[in-house]
């Protein structure tokens, strides 16, 4: 007798085989279908993603020099220990990393979150990290070291610092250099486009143990290093510079100040400092307004300082001669058909020479010559002298100052112009317009340049700019041998010299003070061959005793700097 229950059994079982073995080739060819048609471009991009790799390889920023080939600026090489958290295993590779974090002199904690920190959140999207720091070193064996160990996932790359050899002493000409690697001022950023470079990189495959596959690479582009910029600043006297700020800082506690060496023939910038400064290898620890570069972007009253190119313009318009009387006892004067009280000198005076009026500085004496000029010559000529527009030192927010046109003037403002009242400029202005009168009545534009070059060769070369004759050589040179004189004491080495003090009442709300002043000395030597132009300015500094004039706390500067500078270039 057949049984028939074990025969159905066996061909239930038979279906159920078949069943599952045509369900998985099914599956099989579904999936086949789904990886070849359907899903395919999603599958490759994922594989390319993975795959595919894009390197980049750094420029080496251009180095910053001065005139003389010291450096200024330049990058480093520093080595940055990182690590890919999807390529890592902390369970197998725990010890190793424990003795990394000893190497690394770090918190086994610290680094362990570097190794777990995988994802970051930015605009709300969820990103994968490939990459996270995890220190500096500089050590080249160190870095050896740590491949030794063979943690996965850890890696060295190179990355170049910058830095600043000269530190705060050249910190608001050089600029400097953000942690992104973003030039932030200074020549850093006026010049990026030279400095900066082009950084290169490499377009390859990689197989599962992130090897690059040499033989796939499909672009190679190497790195294209910065070019150096040469500056006209003397590395040398923008020290001297420096140290003599920290000197003004120290007896005067001033709110600030700004001291400018240049060339008298050329408008070169032999040197440009301010105080307060900052040092530019470590940026973060200093306020914005340690930044400011105030020699170019800060404006004044320049007061006395101002006379000698109102003088200059009254001799050039054959109004006055040196034997000339001004009657300075005199209080009041006619203009526009108005009574006008005449500035009070700061000694009273009877009648003055022309020559007196400049050696003696006197209110009134200035005044008469403007008169003499009229309100529209007087403005022409100040503009002349590049007050009231920027003087083309070119960025660092540099200001033009302010200089109102005649029909902006009241009755009284021609007899204050010209004694520095009414009127706002830049240290940088002040010096350039000295230098008209130690170059023979040219005003120069300010020359920070020498050459950019790549190594090779220069790329691009600057030359010295006139942008204008402001006076006659005859005028300039006479007015030079004026200034001519021991008035504010004899330097050391017999050095003649030029130069003239200013110092000035600070506007504090809507008055005149009595007690705060900016105090300048602006001047330059050898008076019989000027080779350099000093201008110093300090803004209200303290005392003991007295006014803070231009003779008590800027001409100090000035004698200090010309001694020191006459020695070092053997003049």
């Amino acid at each position: 007798m057949v049984d028939l229950s074990r025969d159905t059994e066996k061909i239930f079982r038979f279906c159920v085989v078949i069943f599952v073995i045509a369900a998985c080739f099914c599956m099989l060819a579904y999936r086949v279908f789904d990886l070849s048609f359907f899903s395919r471009s999603r599958y490759l991009s994922s594989i390319k993603r993975t795959r595919n790799i894009v390197r980049e390889s750094h420029a080496k920023r251009g180095n910053i020099l001065d005139c003389h080939g010291e450096i200024l600026a330049t990058s480093a090489v520093k080595i940055v220990i990182g690590v890919d958290p999807y390529a890592a295993d902390i369970g197998k590779d725990r010890n190793k990393i424990l003795i990394l974090a000893d190497a690394l002199n770090m918190l086994p904690g610290e680094v362990f979150g570097k190794f777990a920190r995988n994802k970051v959140i930015s605009n709300g999207k969820i990103s994968k990290l490939r990459w996270v720091p995890i220190c500096s070193v500089d050590e080249v064996e160190l870095l050896h070291a740590i491949e030794r160990l063979k943690i996965k996932g850890v890696y060295g790359i190179h990355k170049y610092v910058r830095m600043y050899p000269f530190g705060s002493a050249c910190a608001h000409i050089t600029g400097f250099v953000n942690h992104d690697g973003e030039a932030v001022c200074g020549v850093e950023q006026y010049m990026d486009f030279y400095l900066r470079g082009q950084d290169g990189f490499v377009v390859s495959e990689r197989d599962g143990l992130n090897r690059e596959l040499v033989q796939c690479r499909t672009q190679n582009i190497p790195a294209n290093d910065g070019s150096d910029v040469v500056l006209t600043v003397d590395a040398k006297i923008q020290q001297m510079v420096a140290d003599e700020l920290k000197n003004v800082a120290e007896n005067f506690h001033p709110e600030c100040a700004s001291i400018i060496v240049s060339d008298a023939a050329t408008g070169e910038l032999l040197a440009m400092g301010n105080y307060p400064t900052y040092d530019p290898n470590n940026y973060g620890q200093y306020s914005f307004n340690d930044m400011r570069t105030r020699a170019v972007s800060d404006t004044y009253e320049p007061g006395s300082g101002f006379k000698i190119g109102s003088s200059g313009l009254a001799f050039e318009g054959g109004l006055v001669s040196d034997d000339t009387i001004f009657d300075c006892s005199q209080e009041i004067v006619t203009n526009r058909g108005v009574m006008v009280k005449l500035p009070r000198d700061h000694t009273p005076f009877g009648k003055l020479t022309y020559v007196d009026v400049i050696r003696k500085s006197g209110n009134r004496g200035v005044a008469f010559m403007a008169l003499m000029l009229g309100e529209q010559h007087m403005y022409d000529g100040a503009r002349l002298f590049g007050f009231g527009a920027k003087t083309g030192y070119g960025f660092d927010s540099e200001s033009p100052g302010f200089l109102y046109p005649p029909n902006r003037w009241d009755a009284m403002t021609i007899t204050r112009l010209p004694m520095g009242h009414c009127i706002a400029v830049t240290p940088i202005q002040t010096n350039y317009a000295m230098t008209v009168f130690a170059n023979g009545g040219l005003l120069l534009a300010p020359q920070l340049f020498k050459s950019v070059n790549d190594g090779r060769e220069n790329i691009m070369k600057f030359e010295p700019k006139i942008r204008r004759r402001v006076l006659s050589k005859g005028t300039a040179d006479h007015v030079k041998n004026i200034l001519n004189n021991p008035y504010y004491g004899k330097l050391k080495y017999d050095i003649a010299y030029c130069g003239k003090t200013g110092t000035t009442q600070k506007i504090i709300n809507g008055k005149y003070s009595h007690e705060r002043h900016v105090s300048s000395f602006s001047g330059f030597f050898p008076a019989n061959n000027p080779k350099i132009v000093i201008t110093v300015v300090v803004d209200d500094a303290h005392v003991k005793t007295g006014i803070a004039w231009g003779k008590v706390a800027a001409w100090p500067s000035f004698k200090s700097l010309a001694e020191k500078i006459y020695r070092y270039l053997d003049l």
